[in-house]
Order: structure tokens, then C-alpha cells, then sequence
């Protein structure tokens, strides 16, 4: 019998959100539904409000924020 789990080598990618402040409407959908608070904030440029990732290395990469965003304003993506 084999052992069980990924072959060795094998490493999990990391998830990283981006969020693009031009499509962004500063609904805060992304932060009601992220498991993990403090991932995204508001930020203020220019006068505009819009969400921005605060601790990327804190997503869990389960993508709630992507569905939840209704001007697709958000990726995820794995480095």
C-alpha cells in the first residue's frame, strides 16, 4: 500500500485577491462574507472610496469575495 497525500515536492499554491480600485464601488460585500476579518479594508484615493487587500497572507482563497462582488471588480489568483 502506498502512502496517503500529495507526491513529495508537491507544495499548495497561495491564494492572493486583487481587487481592481477602478470597478470597485466600496460596497463591502468582499468583507461581509470573508471568513477571515481584517483581509480587506476600505481605502480612500482621491477622493474615492474602494476596497483593498490589507493582509493578503491571511486569505484563505475560498473565493466568497469573487462571488459576492457584483461589478467583478475582484480576482483570485494563486502565486
Amino acid at each position: 500500500m502506498g502512502a496517503y497525500g500529495p507526491p513529495l515536492g508537491f507544495y499548495r499554491n497561495n491564494p492572493c485577491v486583487h481587487i481592481d480600485p477602478m470597478l470597485c464601488t466600496a460596497c463591502v460585500r468582499c468583507m461581509e462574507v470573508c471568513p477571515r476579518k481584517g483581509v480587506i479594508g476600505i481605502e480612500m484615493i482621491s477622493g474615492k472610496r474602494y476596497a483593498k487587500v490589507k493582509n493578503p497572507g491571511d486569505c484563505a482563497g475560498c473565493g466568497r469575495c469573487v462571488e459576492a462582488c457584483l461589478t467583478n471588480a475582484i480576482g483570485l489568483f494563486f502565486t
